[in-house]
């Protein structure tokens, strides 16, 4: 009889420690995420200024209808010497937590060729994400990124923040002290948001990161336009999921 109980008591406890630890590994996945990735976000480069076009008008010198820009390229670096490539790269999710007070926001996809990615550029694609395909190099125009690591970006607008209109301005420098001049602080144009990263190599396994960024950078007024490099990347947690 004590025997019997000894042995269920025995077996109650395996099974007890059995579920700690899983509930423990669980734990830290959760907060550690996939720890042995075969390709790994590695930088976020983003840069800030203004861009603006000219408006039809007969009676003023300049009319230019002013935008705030915000370039942001993400690199993607192999970490295993396994055959794993990329399969394809999806940005989607995109959440704005803080938005402007001024203008409208808008995602765009590259449409040219450097050093004019979007000069075609129209379409929102905020609430549709951008998907990059694996391909042999970089080809932001195409959609296409290096199966083997590489650079993919997209931008950031701010539009119809107004129209700087002069008959004094001998030439316009297409920066960012044109917010100044239409009375824009960066206060106003500041905002947060989130997006997902999605990594899918061609053995069909899928990663998944959540990236925020506060944009513009501060000094966009002040320097015209400024850039700043993002390497660190404690808080982005990858983890494995099925599509």
């Amino acid at each position: 009889m004590r025997k019997n109980l000894f042995k269920k008591c025995l077996f109650m406890l395996f099974i007890s420690i059995a579920i700690m630890l899983v509930i423990s590994i669980m734990i830290k996945y959760d907060v550690e995420g996939e720890q042995n990735m075969p390709f790994a976000l590695s930088k976020i480069l983003l840069v800030s200024t203004v861009d603006g076009k000219a408006v039809d008008d007969t009676e003023n010198i300049w009319n230019i209808g002013v935008t705030q820009v915000n370039d942001v390229y993400i690199y993607i670096d192999k970490k295993s010497d396994d055959n794993q490539t990329i399969k394809q790269i999806s940005l989607e999710n995109f959440v704005i937590n803080k938005a402007p007070k001024k203008g409208n926001l808008k995602l765009l996809r590259p449409t040219g060729d450097l050093p004019n990615l979007y000069t075609y550029s129209e379409q929102n694609y905020l609430d549709e994400g951008i998907t990059f395909l694996g391909g042999i190099i970089d080809d932001m125009k195409s959609l296409e990124i290096s199966n083997n690591g590489g650079a993919l970006g997209f931008r950031l607008s701010i539009e119809d923040l107004g129209k700087y209109i002069s008959n004094e301005d001998e030439e316009i420098t297409y920066d960012g002290k044109l917010l100044s001049n239409l009375g824009v602080s960066v206060e106003e144009i500041e905002f947060d948001i989130n997006f997902d990263i999605i990594i899918t190599t061609n053995k069909n396994i899928s990663y998944i990161g959540t990236v925020g960024l506060s944009l513009p950078l501060d000094t966009v007024i002040e320097e015209g336009s400024t850039h700043k490099e993002i390497t660190d990347f404690s808080e982005v947690v990858f983890k494995r999921i099925q599509l």
